[in-house]
Order: structure tokens, then sequence, then C-alpha cells
């Protein structure tokens, strides 16, 4: 396992959401892994308002890897991202405050592409937050790259629409078995079933809409016992572990 890229079709699916409840509880599916969450969404952070009134320092990130002109050593880049735990086993590496600052950024997205198998060597897996697709300054080597590119939706027709769309297009460009789809979901309109059938997928997980849990993640709050049992990070196990599936059936189709 090394690089998974979180995107959607169309705005405010719950990426940001999705990529830290899956930040969070993967150390609890993969006891043996660390996990990074980088927010690379150049159209400006879901992130990084709610973690800096947590009192997170907006020092480090994205930017501070850019200033500094290189990205370094797997343990360099989990150095300029923020540990989630005592135990240092979840971090964010936190992203833009404005679109404006993602235009100079294109070699940092392709360096921390190519440092993904160093990190994955290092014991840590990413996950990228890279929010819609589609946008001018887009971290094309983030997609390029990834071992699966997911793409999160509604299910709503207008997210669904987009999906099929954006699914069909990545696996002209990636193949396949490279390409997977998440659902966040409210209980309808539309069942997964259904949408999986749209999407062509044989297996579509879904993420339950949790506004608490939500919230408690994406402000860095103080998490316990109700936060641990939440339906949003029964969900997120369940896709976690949905993702480790996909790439071991890849790697292993890839040695046979």
């Amino acid at each position: 396992m090394s690089l998974f890229t979180l995107c959607s079709a169309t705005g405010a699916p719950g990426v940001t959401t999705t990529a830290l409840a899956l930040g969070w509880v993967w150390p609890l599916v993969h006891p043996d892994r660390r996990n990074l969450v980088v927010d690379a969404d150049v159209s400006g952070s879901g992130i990084l308002p709610g973690y800096t009134q947590a009192g997170v320092p907006a020092g480090g990130g994205v930017l501070a890897l850019a200033a500094a002109r290189r990205v370094g050593t797997a343990e360099e880049i989990v150095e300029h991202a923020v540990a989630l735990d005592p135990d240092a086993r979840r971090f964010v590496l936190t992203g833009l405050s404005a679109t404006t600052q993602a235009r100079p950024l294109g070699p940092v997205w392709q360096s921390l592409a190519d440092a993904a198998p160093s990190l994955g060597a290092a014991s840590t897996d990413v996950l990228v937050d890279l929010g819609r697709l589609g946008h001018r300054y887009e971290p094309t080597p983030l997609i390029e790259q990834a071992d699966t590119v997911v793409v999160v939706l509604g299910s709503t027709l207008a997210s669904v629409t987009a999906a099929v769309e954006a699914v069909r297009a990545l696996r002209g460009s990636r193949g396949p078995s490279q390409t997977a789809a998440l659902l966040v979901s409210d209980g309808g309109p539309y069942s997964a079933r259904e949408i999986a059938a749209e999407l062509e997928v044989d297996r579509l997980p879904v993420i339950e809409t949790d506004r608490w849990a939500a919230r408690a993640l994406t402000e860095a709050a103080t998490t316990g016992w109700r936060f641990d049992r939440s339906p949003l990070l029964r969900a997120a196990r369940e896709a976690a572990a949905h993702l480790r599936d996909t790439v071991a059936t890849l790697r292993t189709g890839a040695l046979s």
C-alpha cells in the first residue's frame, strides 16, 4: 500500500471528511502502518481553518515544503506534518488557505507523488484530499501516480451523473482496476446498489453522513469512545479495508 487519491466530480460531497476519517481509522485497520493525509485541494483547504482554530500551528504543511525547494526523505515529509495522536501514527500535511497559492506548487505535487514509494517503505501510507477534479492548477501527478484513485460522490442525481463521467475518464487513462468509488450517503434518493450499477463497480463502500463526528475530525476536536463508535468511523473502517483489498488484488495481479 502507498498512495490513495480521493477526489470528486462535483462540489462538496465530503472528500475532506472522508479522507480524514480514513486517515484516523487506518492504523486500526492496518496496525503495522502509519497514515499521512495530504491536503492537496488547490481551491482552498477544508482542513486548515478548523485545525488552526483548534490550536494547531499554521506553519509547516505543503507551503513549507515549497519554501524548502525540496521534499526530502520520507521522514522529512512527515516532519512537516501535524501528528494527530500521541503515538504519532496519524498525520496531516496541511494545505492552502487560498487558490492564489496553488500556481507555483506543481513541482511539490510531483515530488510528493515520487516520494510515495519511500513513504510506503517507511510504513507510511498516503491519503490525498484532492478536492474537485478539473481545477486549473490540479495536482495531476497525485492522480497519475496513485495506486488507486477514489471518486467520492453523493447520492443526488447531479453527483451520480458527474461521477459516472469522472470514473469513465479515469478508467480510460488509468485502467479500471486502479479506479474506485466511495459513496457518502444520507439515505437517498438512490441506493448504493443502484449507484454501483451506474458506476459499473462490483462494490461501493458507503460512508454514513455523521455531522457530529465529521465536525470533530475537521476541527481536530477531542475524541473519545463516542467518536470511535460513531457511524462515520465504523463505515470508514470498512472502506479502509476495501482499499487495502483493492491494492492487494492489484499487486497480486501484477506479479502473476
